[in-house]
């Protein structure tokens, strides 16, 4: 039977409207109550409060057409905020709380706030006075009228007094502006790019065509930050299709949630499946040593078997007749901690290492890996049930026109591309004059239609041979060593390479303690054997690739990166240049002492401010 979505109405207050009318007591969403029990929300209770709260929005004196910030981690009420600004005709803003404060302020400079929701009055102090002094209103989530000495300041309770619903009297229109969104700022500050509802509609369309299999009844998990538009458009997504939306507020709650929701769809960024993998990993090694031999063996069984599906070929007979014992046995337990409903995951926002997906597909986990960027609200390509293609980011999603110009830059065409950026006269050269969206990442597209992306324009350099590098597919493999949380590859203009990697401690000493029990470090007097065991096992891990792509010298830290520290965007994107200018003086020094080395045929370890510096 085809799987009714609601793609009628001209905006997404009235696909709402549309989704209340058709299913009234269906659940829409689940959220924890102080027991720890899953609590239900009809569609209809949705609807009657979102109309309630955009009836406040108005009597305090929101406008259509008004820019409305909203600061606060993600949800239940992100969500009934964000659907109230809509339908009283504003246009939302999603801001991060743990953005920087400078990059808080510039958008909203840049949007031209006319007023301001927050969490708490904690997150008034990254609001400057200029900011502030705009602002019609300010209104706090768990905040009282003695938290805040500004004028305009209500309570979230002031706007449910109303017992009125909303009234549309100002009707809008699908091509009204719905939401502007700001990029993750990876090379500086962030832009905007704004959104029409008609847009959102086709986005949600696009999408649900791809995965198809997602139907009306089946379980999400609303657990990303809401300030990014990844996980409002599956919750858009939601509403469409008739789904029940599961909000975990607490991103490190979700595996705890996850075997109780049993979702039938779970969408993530690849840092989540990593540490999975790593707990996972961690599980099995607590085991006894025949007990792990076992659940390899499985695994091992599990990977040919995910290899033909993937190749879409009988498994050999051999592995058909262990699989038939060993999956219920051991691979159907792993799997547990996802639920027994789990159809397949979607990764996006970064790439996904593809070993990483291999190893999950051997445990019976299909993770599809998704490719978009900001300046198009439709996902650009995505792996599918049954078109899938591991190391590729997919096949075009319908509503996209994708060419490759002749330096390999991948171009993209369509209804879902942005027109410019928001209030910014510089548009970097991103449209084409024939209406293309230069994406800023070379990619190849095989004789299937699978692209394969290559590498990001502005990451990609020269070292002084000449040769082109691309840094991520570097820094991939050195990640793969367990206790390695990032890795960042330098060497534009350079004879040769150097990376920084920040290393997980408690991570490096628990593999360490297996091989030697008394192993300890003090940060005063590291040991040689500290220094030997990462270069060996980082060694391991590059050692296909070519030699000129080898890092000749390492910067280490135990300090992790962070969205704080600059160190990372938002979306957990490497900010190059920030970390490049936090460790300048560091990796001029390493270029030093390797020149040293190389030249005198010495061999460097070094150790200073908690920054270990060594050459292989």
């Amino acid at each position: 039977m085809k799987k009714k979505i609601l793609m009628a109405s001209e905006t997404i207050p009235s696909l709402l409207k549309a989704r209340a009318q058709q299913s009234p007591e269906t659940v829409a969403h689940w959220t924890i109550d102080g027991f720890g029990t899953w609590q239900p929300t009809t569609w209809r209770e949705f609807h009657h409060t979102v109309s309630i709260l955009a009836a406040g929005l108005q009597n305090i004196g929101l406008s259509p057409g008004q820019k409305i910030g909203l600061m606060a981690p993600t949800s239940q009420t992100w969500e009934y905020l964000q659907m109230a600004i809509l339908m009283a005709g504003g246009i939302i803003i999603g801001i991060d709380p743990h953005d920087l404060d400078e990059n808080i302020n510039e958008i909203a400079n840049r949007t031209e706030l006319a007023g301001l929701i927050i969490q708490n009055p904690s997150l008034l102090k990254k609001i400057s006075s200029n900011v502030r002094s705009n602002l019609n209103f300010i209104i706090g989530i768990d905040c009282s009228s003695k938290d805040n000495d500004f004028e305009n300041f209500f309570k979230l309770s002031d706007l449910q007094k109303t017992k009125n619903e909303y009234c549309f009297s100002n009707r809008l229109n699908s091509n009204d502006p719905a939401t502007i969104i700001f990029t993750s700022g990876t090379t500086g500050t962030p832009k905007g790019i704004m959104y029409t509802h008609a847009q959102i509609f086709l986005a949600c369309k696009s999408i649900l065509e791809t995965f198809d299999d997602v139907e009306e009844g089946n379980k999400l998990v609303c657990w990303l930050p809401l300030s990014n538009l990844f996980q409002r458009m599956i919750n858009f997504c939601a509403i469409a299709i008739g789904a029940s939306t599961y909000f975990v507020e607490n991103p490190q709650d979700v595996l705890k949630y996850i075997p109780s929701i049993n979702p039938h769809f779970f969408a993530g960024v690849p840092r989540f499946f990593q540490k999975l993998y790593s707990g996972i990993r961690e599980e099995i090694d607590q085991k006894s040593v025949w007990i792990q031999k076992l659940i390899e063996w499985a695994l091992k069984v599990g990977d040919t078997h995910a290899c033909s599906l993937r190749s879409k070929k009988t498994p050999p007979l051999s592995t058909r007749i262990f699989y038939k014992v060993l999956d219920p046995l051991i691979l159907k337990r792993i799997r547990q901690l996802m639920g027994s409903n789990l159809k397949y995951i979607v990764s996006g926002s970064a790439p996904m290492p593809q070993w990483l997906l291999e190893r999950f597909h051997a445990m019976g986990i299909l993770i599809l890996e998704a490719y978009g960027i900001s300046e198009n609200i439709i996902p650009i390509a995505a792996n599918q049930v049954n078109a899938v293609k591991f190391g590729t980011v997919g096949k075009p999603l319908s509503g996209n026109n994708i060419r490759l110009l002749n330096d390999g830059e991948l171009v993209v065409k369509g209804p879902g591309v942005f027109s410019g950026y928001y209030n910014d006269e510089s548009q970097e050269g991103s449209l084409k004059s024939d209406g293309y969206l230069a994406t800023g990442d070379y990619a190849k597209i095989d004789n299937e239609g699978f692209i394969t992306l290559t590498g990001r324009k502005t990451e990609i350099f020269k070292i002084s041979t000449g040769r082109r590098i691309a840094p991520a597919a570097i820094e991939e493999r050195i990640r793969r060593v367990a206790y390695i949380d990032h890795a960042v590859v330098f060497g534009a203009g350079k004879n040769f390479l150097i990376a920084l990697l920040s290393i997980s401690l408690p991570l490096f000493l628990k593999q360490a303690k297996k091989l030697n029990p008394t192993f300890t470090i003090n940060k005063a007097n590291i040991p040689t054997a500290f220094y030997n065991s990462i270069k060996f096992d980082v060694i391991q891990e590059i050692a296909q690739l070519p030699k000129y792509k080898h890092p000749a010298g390492f910067l280490l830290t135990t300090h992790p990166f962070t969205i704080n520290g600059g160190e990372l965007t938002a979306n957990l994107k490497l900010r190059r240049k920030n970390i490049e200018i936090k460790f300048k003086k560091q990796i001029s020094q390493l270029y030093a002492k390797l020149k040293e080395t190389h030249e005198s045929g010495n061999r460097v370890f070094d150790n200073a401010n908690n920054i270990i510096i060594y050459e292989i």
